[in-house]
Order: structure tokens, then sequence, then C-alpha cells
């Protein structure tokens, strides 16, 4: 019997390193539209997609995504911009939002291996390194 293949536009149910920039692209256009109530468009799917996979080999799928909810969270639609799209997102957002995602992922995991670093191992650490 076959394994059935994951869908990869499942993004809700498919493992962050899993996702593909055809999942992203599926979670932006639901976000989107969820968000803005508005259909989600892009001038250049093609130049969009070439940005994802960049930020996905660079910073990993789980800081894209954070990336991708950060820049929805803060952008303030106008009458003339009702929505906005990753192109959007990664020429006028990045500079500002990136930087904040990275902070706390960093945060996390040094937080994370604090948790997981016991006294004993910091013992045997500083007698090695005497």
């Amino acid at each position: 019997m076959a394994t059935k293949k994951p869908n990869v536009k499942d993004w809700r149910n498919l493992p962050k390193e899993s996702w593909t920039v055809t999942t992203f692209r599926q979670f932006l256009y639901d976000q989107h539209e969820a968000k803005y109530g508005i259909k989600y468009t892009t001038r250049s799917f093609a130049i969009e997609g070439r940005w994802i996979k960049a930020m996905v080999a660079e910073h990993g799928a789980e800081v894209v995504k954070a990336f991708i909810e950060g820049c929805l969270a803060e952008y303030k639609p106008t009458r003339d911009y009702p929505g906005l799209n990753f192109s959007f997102m990664f020429t006028y957002q990045r500079a500002r939002v990136l930087p904040r995602v990275l902070a706390e992922v960093k945060r996390k995991e040094q937080a994370e291996a604090r948790r997981n670093h016991t006294p004993q191992e910091s013992i045997e650490d500083i007698t090695e390194w005497l």
C-alpha cells in the first residue's frame, strides 16, 4: 500500500521543516484573507517565490512564518493599500520586523539551553577547561 504524500498547501498540519514556497503562499493567502477580508495579490509570484526560498534557506521556516505574522500584525491598511504582499514585507518591513523576530528566536533558544543545562555539565566543562 502506497503512503499518502502530504499536501504541501496544508500549512496547518504540515511540520514547519516541511514547508515549501507553495506552503508559504497558501499561508499568505489564508492569513491575508482572514485579516483583511480581501484576496491576496502580488505583482510577481516568481520574485516572491525566490525571496521566500532565500529567507527559508538563510533563517528557516519558523523564522519566515514569524516574520510574515509580524508584518501582518504591524501593517495598517489604507484606502489605497488595503492589503499587503510578501514583496512589500520583504522590501519595506524586513529591516524593522526581521531583527525583532531573530532576537525573539535567539532569546527562546537561550532560555531552552538554560533549562536543559544541568549543574553537573558546568562542573565538567570547567574541569576540562582547566
